[in-house]
């Protein structure tokens, strides 16, 4: 019912109208409106956007913010069940994040409960929501891959604490990014299409070269270290270097850093507002996000450039590369580039794992598909140092 409410009259059905729908759907329902099709399960479980004890607040006003479906115990103990935001299948990398309001010295205990998933995030603290460190061990018991609950406790030291799965990158962070690139020597940045709800969708791209290079990031709301990596790498290659200058003379760049703007504004585990995972919809191209980046590309092809090689950045439980095997990759781009790399991190660990799987539509396997080219998935650990990311990533990028 609620989908054909929606055909029919254009309204998207969001978590912040859904329960109003649900509400006019059992209106016309009861009227006799309703068809002789067998009901429909209940609705997903929507998360609640605030709850409260006697003394202290918890909230997920603001980009990111996940606070699950929460309840409050007589002694102020506050239950998160984490729901994603579509039923399973689906990655089951449980995200939260919300903020908790209080006096300091206020201790309050959290517990999240995975419905869905597994505690694959450990928790980072923010006194303003900008700056972040892990909680401490003693602060958390339960986590871990096995783990379906974590609890918290804390004793608050201001009136705001934010807690999250990882720091929070919102649509902030990269309107400030684009813009900084839009300074850039023959650099401009564009919108490059909409996301389901509207959101844009934007592109930095260089001048006029008859190769260029695709560099893609944020399909997956959750992967935060993937965002910074990115940031690290696409800095590097946009700085003011010999190198860097030299690589752009060569080579058009295309960087597409928030491809899932309504997935990272919403919280979501995963997927987009159109209940697909992102990098499974490269080459169905059903999405509009996806539809934006491949209408680029195409339209960049049309004008005689050649696409010679792409990155997309993601995050996982360990550093690692999926690539093309060799014999995918005459060239053997990829090993080229890692093992220089290395050469260069022998304090970094990280993997180079060639792929066999070549049927799953992720961008990897598409534009390598169609192409011919190197397609690289470039994966971050999800709790490795910031520092030695960071420098990690310059490193990758000079090589």
């Amino acid at each position: 019912a609620a989908d054909r409410l929606e055909q029919h009259t254009g309204l998207l059905l969001t978590p912040m109208n859904n329960r109003f729908y649900s509400l006019l759907l059992s209106g016309l329902l009861l009227a006799g409106c309703a068809s002789t099709e067998p009901a429909k399960e209940p609705a997903w479980p929507q998360s609640d956007r605030s709850c409260a004890s006697s003394t202290v607040l918890l909230d997920s006003h603001f980009e990111a913010g996940n606070l699950g479906v929460c309840e409050v115990s007589d002694d102020g103990t506050f239950t998160l069940t984490l729901y994603p935001e579509d039923a399973p299948p689906i990655n089951p990398s449980a995200w939260f994040a919300f903020r908790i309001s209080g006096k300091a010295g206020d201790e309050v205990t959290v517990n999240m409960k995975l419905a869905h998933g597994y505690a694959r995030y450990w928790p980072k603290l923010s006194h303003d929501g900008q700056s972040w460190a892990p909680l401490e061990p003693g602060q958390v018991s339960g986590g871990g891959e096995a783990s379906k609950l974590m609890s918290l406790n804390l004793v608050l030291e201001g009136s705001h604490t934010w807690i999250a799965g990882q720091e929070i990158i919102d649509s902030r962070y990269y309107f400030d990014w684009l813009r900084e690139l839009d300074a850039v020597e023959d650099t401009t940045t564009s919108l490059l299409g909409e996301s389901v709800q509207g959101r844009p969708v934007y592109l930095a791209e260089t001048g006029d070269r008859p190769e260029f290079v695709l560099f893609i990031g944020r399909q997956h709301p959750p992967e935060v270290t993937g965002a910074l990596g990115m940031k690290a790498f696409m800095d590097t290659v946009f700085a003011d270097t010999d190198l860097a200058r030299s690589f752009r003379d060569r080579f058009k760049l295309g960087v597409v850093p928030l491809l899932n703007p309504d997935g990272v504004a919403l919280g979501h585990w995963r997927h987009n507002v159109g209940d697909t995972d992102l990098n499974r919809d490269w080459g169905p191209f059903r999405q509009p996000e996806t539809q934006a980046v491949i209408a680029w590309v195409e339209d960049q092809e049309a004008q005689g450039r050649a696409l010679k090689a792409v990155i997309d950045f993601h995050s996982t439980w360990e550093d690692l590369f999926y690539t093309q095997p060799v014999v995918e990759d005459p060239l053997d781009f990829s090993s080229a580039w890692l093992n220089a790399s290395r050469a260069r991190l022998p304090d970094f660990p990280f993997r180079h794992v060639p792929s066999k799987d070549f049927k799953q539509p992720n961008s990897k396997n598409y534009f390598h598909n169609s192409r011919g080219i190197p397609a690289v998935t470039y994966e971050v650990g999800d709790e490795t140092n910031r520092e030695a990311l960071h420098d990690a990533g310059v490193v990758f990028a000079e090589e």
